[in-house]
């Protein structure tokens, strides 16, 4: 016999929390509404949410409504560091994501990318006009893997500051550094390897190893000292680990930055037990220190760092210029490189390595600097003053990116819908982790025009937050 139709409506909601489609505590459409989308009774769809509360999928808020339980992706015994595998739904959270940045009416918290008043839009405004003038044909031709090397050698010089002595030669042009950490995963693993990452972890990452169906062992990173060095190598010792995902400086989501102990531990222990270093440095630049940290890449005597990074945070994020040091893999990434595009945009290459040559670039990053500086204090003394007792915030040291805790009773995914209701984009904890371990976190992007209206937006976050305390 055909299961009862009250039965079928409760599967279906539950194939699209597995979906992803509605996410660990997302508010499900109401009784009245399921019931006309569905063209059936109301009594019809209480039985379908009665058996999907029973089943432990949804659960109900008096007078609000019904939500998909964030516990139901927690694991059942104690949690245990050990390999596991993208279920695709920080994927489709992050679809949502994308669209919500790129909506002028929102307030953007949420996306990692400067507003224009803190990038150097009109010099390169006149570096792209001059080039169009004087070199038109320069969009005509095809600037092949390894990319520029006008650009290449600007790069060179700018990696002197991070203690690095590379050639043109070194150094692979991509797309991003996006682009960069996947090259540099696709070179390193297969399908199946296990990588270990940082926990929280960029999500773009996640995204990395999800599309390459590789494992993902996560290692706890504190704001304070950054990843877990005795747990790493606990991981290593009991499992193969082919590489590790590590962000020294300014870490994306909590901006931790590893001190020099660290720094030398993490090289031995990649030495030591075999797996390649994959730094992401993309913030190293944005140090709020007159001098900028040391790269992993600066201290590699036994060649096993993979250095990443790109100019998309701190010059131009449109132009999607990264690169990449490969070391040993640096012949692999450059072959994945020409096939996956055979070669990155010339214009844009051009534009930035004449930037960077005029000296301008230092003058752009003092200021800048200063400017998130400001910024975060502002941004922690209102959240100190609005948001519930118990409230923490991270303390970075460069960047833009602030990790705010939660009390435990406030859920990141329902304050996340309900900001965006007004206008308010956040990004919650849910994206930077395999398992809903950070759901009462969310990540806070404070590179915006700081004023009347960004201090009234975050005020509102907190009047929520203290709602769902009350």
């Amino acid at each position: 016999m055909d299961c009862p139709l009250y039965e079928k409506i409760a599967n279906q909601i539950e194939h699209q929390v597995h979906e992803g489609i509605f996410l660990p505590g997302a508010k499900i459409p109401s009784v009245r509404k399921s019931s006309k989308q569905m063209e059936v009774s109301v009594a019809t769809v209480l039985q379908a949410y009665s058996l999907l509360e029973d089943r432990g999928v949804i659960k109900a808020r008096p007078q609000k409504g019904y939500f998909v339980q964030e516990t139901q992706l927690q694991p059942t015994e104690p949690a245990k560091i050990e390999p596991t595998k993208n279920d695709g739904t920080i994927h489709a959270l992050l679809r949502r994501l994308l669209h919500v940045s790129q909506d002028d009416n929102i307030m953007q918290f949420g996306a990692a990318i400067p507003k224009s008043q803190f990038l150097p839009i009109r010099q390169l405004q006149r570096s792209v006009g001059r080039l169009m003038r004087l070199e038109p044909e320069i969009c005509a031709a095809y600037e092949f893997t390894p990319g520029s090397l006008s650009l290449r050698r600007q790069i060179a010089i700018r990696m002197l500051d991070s203690g690095c002595q590379l050639q043109p030669d070194d150094i692979t042009i991509t797309l991003g550094c996006q682009n960069a950490l996947m090259l540099s995963l696709q070179a390193v693993a297969k399908a199946g390897d296990t990588i270990a990452i940082e926990s929280p972890a960029y999500h773009g990452v996640l995204q990395i190893i999800e599309v390459l169906n590789l494992k993902a062992v996560e290692i706890p990173c504190s704001a304070e000292t950054g990843i877990d060095l005795d747990l790493l190598e606990n991981a290593a010792k009991e499992w193969n680990i082919k590489a590790c995902v590590v962000t020294p400086n300014n870490q994306n989501p909590i901006g931790a930055t590893l001190n020099h102990q660290a720094r030398q531990r993490i090289i031995t222990q990649s030495v030591q037990y075999g797996f390649t270093l994959i730094e992401d440095d993309v913030y190293g630049e944005l140090s709020y220190k007159d001098k900028r940290e040391r790269s992993l890449k600066a201290d590699d005597k036994h060649n096993t760092v993979i250095y990443c990074s790109s100019f998309s945070k701190s010059i131009a994020p449109g132009f999607r210029i990264g690169w990449t040091v490969g070391g040993p893999f640096q012949k692999q990434i450059e072959h994945y490189a020409y096939v996956q595009s055979l070669a990155i945009p010339t214009l844009t290459q051009t534009a930035i390595a004449n930037f960077l040559e005029n000296g301008a670039y230092d003058r752009h990053l003092r200021k800048t600097r200063q400017s998130y500086q400001d910024n975060l204090a502002r941004c922690q003394a209102l959240i100190q003053e609005h948001f519930p007792v118990g409230t923490q915030t991270s303390t970075p040291k460069g960047g833009f990116l602030l990790w705010v805790t939660l009390p435990d009773t406030i859920d990141a995914m329902t304050l996340h819908s309900q900001a965006l209701e007004i206008g308010i984009g956040l990004l919650p904890g849910l994206a930077f982790g395999l398992t809903a371990q950070f759901s009462h976190h969310f990540r806070l992007n404070y590179a915006l025009t700081w004023d009347n209206k960004t201090d009234a937006a975050l005020k509102e976050l907190g009047r929520i937050c203290q709602l769902q305390t009350s």
